[in-house]
């Protein structure tokens, strides 16, 4: 119960600086950069800001897939474990009937083994 306490705090005492910083480096960083696409003839001023938040973002995209993609093996083999955890537990209901149904055909056997028998019919 105290973990998510703690997580949000420290999540704003990362995120409350982070903001400003990122503010007080647009404030600053107004300037227009040229940004030349080489091969292609395109060269548009942009601030320099959002050239550093663009490179930003895109980074973080590009490590987001990345991540995404390299969990591919740990999503399937966590979706097998599923399917196989599934199919156990359908096994296992099933022989827990069967074992029921075994348990009270055991216990009607016994019943009946246990009833007096007819004494011996005399032959005479």
């Amino acid at each position: 119960m105290r973990k998510p306490v703690i997580s949000k705090v420290l999540s704003w005492l990362v995120l409350v600086p982070s903001a400003a910083a990122l503010i007080v480096f647009s404030v600053v960083n107004r300037h227009a950069v040229k940004v030349d696409f080489w091969p292609f003839n395109f060269a548009p001023e942009v601030r320099l800001f959002a050239v550093v938040f663009g490179i930003l973002a895109f980074g973080v995209l590009w490590g987001g897939l990345a991540a995404w993609v390299a969990g591919g093996a740990a999503r399937r083999r966590g979706r097998e474990a599923a399917r196989r955890a599934d199919g156990a537990e359908i096994e296992a209901r099933a022989l827990k009937r069967r074992v029921e149904s075994l348990e009270a055909d055991l216990d009607e056997a016994r019943r009946a083994d246990k009833t007096p028998a007819l004494p011996p019919a005399d032959a005479a």
